[in-house]
């Protein structure tokens, strides 16, 4: 039997959880993307000002190079995300360093490079405008910055008598070594630059703290990372292969890119595919709408706040969507669906049906053992010296919550919903995920 509903809020500073975990300044919010924006027009602006078009004509390499980062920016296929594209960016790192960019200057200036490279990526756009493809400014503005960074290090600091970095490494006053490990470095500075300037695009989005956002965050950093050091092998190798040396390195760039697309589709057909099965028991077994993604939000929210890394957060998010499964093999469905007041035998039988289930139907290694132990109680733990998962002793105590309260933020039932967890500790919930549950519900 449920709690009361009570649609007050939770106290003073409360929110309801589950839509996005950490929630950055509002300030940073709205300034954050703002400013990329900004100072990106600033730069490019600067650049224009400092070197006006039409006093110059690009080389076959410049125009091949601009066509690699439109197409990087308007094909689909050809990005990671919004906020990572490969191609793009290989092909903007190698013009900042490639010595030859204009007819007529063997060494051309950063402000030169850099309006180049701005014209391009604002080409990119007002395609991808004309085609109806969503537009991104802001991290394509982003990747300027990072690409503007790369130019101004290599071309802009100049010392007397030897000239920027980039004619130290092309007048052979260096190894070769030397030479291509500070091309390096500076590909890595305009990397640091643009993921710090992507950093504050996805606060202004919202995305930063919602589940599985670190982790998207870490995979576009790895790939944007090893694929801007791929431009200054493109530059040192434009000497001797001249045009080729473009595709000769984005090519491959380009296969694996297509293969981590393919990936990520098989990861997202995955979630979906949990999502839809995370609502069976509601349908089937006579369980209420929304109680699993209820449960999955505030689950990963408490797990964050004990500490877990983003990947263990992951395996309670997919086993708290599952988690009531295999109430589907129950000849007699429980009252709503709720499992916290249903008979030991009700449990085994959800317990042994959610094991044939992940066992047969999901290739999911550990959420077979997490499901089976969401329905035991913690003293299992303390006298039987069981292992139970920390994922499912978060999910026990989330799911009891949810059945106390069937997703309301109201006052009473959230404060009698906690008081019935405070019976339990050490008996049949940990105390100290009880302890984060209170602190979350309580002050948001």
């Amino acid at each position: 039997m449920s709690l009361p509903s009570a649609r007050r809020p939770v106290g003073t500073g409360a929110a309801p959880v589950g839509d996005g975990g950490l929630r950055p300044p509002r300030a940073l919010v709205v300034a954050g993307p703002r400013v990329v924006l900004a100072l990106a027009a600033l730069v490019l602006g600067a650049a224009l000002l400092l070197d006006p078009p039409g006093l110059w004509w690009p080389t076959w390499f410049v125009l091949l190079t601009g066509v690699s980062i439109v197409l990087g920016e308007v094909v689909q296929g050809l990005l990671v995300s919004r906020h990572s594209a490969p191609i793009s960016t290989a092909a903007a790192v190698a013009l900042a360093m490639t010595p030859a960019v204009t007819t007529g200057s063997e060494y051309a200036s950063a402000s030169r490079v850099i309006a180049l490279l701005g014209l391009a990526f604002l080409a990119s756009q007002v395609i991808a405008w004309l085609v109806g493809r969503p537009t991104a400014l802001g991290p394509v503005a982003a990747r300027f910055l990072g690409a503007a960074t790369t130019a101004v290090a290599c071309r802009g600091i100049t010392t007397e008598g030897r000239g920027s970095l980039l004619q130290w490494a092309w007048g052979g006053d260096l190894s070769s070594p030397a030479a291509a490990t500070l091309l390096l470095l500076c590909a890595l500075l305009g990397w640091l630059v643009e993921r710090s300037a992507q950093v504050l695009v996805q606060v202004g989005a919202r995305r930063v703290g919602a589940p599985g956002a670190q982790r998207a965050l870490l995979l576009d950093s790895v790939t944007s990372g090893a694929v801007a050091a791929s431009g200054p092998l493109i530059a040192v190798s434009y000497p001797v292969l001249g045009l080729l040396a473009l595709p000769l390195y984005v090519l491959p760039v380009t296969l694996v890119l297509l293969s981590q697309r393919r990936y990520l589709a098989v990861q997202r057909a995955q979630g979906e595919a949990l999502v839809v099965l995370s609502r069976i028991p509601a349908i089937a077994a006579g369980g209420r709408p929304g109680h699993s993604k209820r449960v999955a939000d505030l689950s990963v929210e408490v797990g964050r706040r004990l500490g877990l890394p983003e990947g263990r957060l992951h395996s309670v998010e997919r086993a708290a969507l599952l988690h009531d499964i295999g109430q589907v093999g129950l000849e007699v469905p429980l009252e709503h669906g709720m499992t916290i007041d249903a008979s030991p035998q009700s449990l085994e039988t959800v317990i042994e049906s959610s094991r044939r289930i992940a066992r047969a139907a999901l290739d999911t290694p550990g959420l077979e053992e997490v499901l089976a132990a969401v329905h035991e109680p913690y003293r299992h733990q303390l006298e039987m010296g069981r292992d139970l998962p920390v994922e499912a002793r978060i999910i026990k105590v989330v799911n009891a919550y949810d059945d106390l309260t069937e997703g309301s933020h109201g006052q009473r039932v959230v404060d009698l919903a906690l008081e019935r967890l405070h019976l339990g500790l050490g008996y049949e919930y940990d105390p100290e995920v009880v302890r984060v549950l209170d602190e979350v519900v309580t002050h948001g």
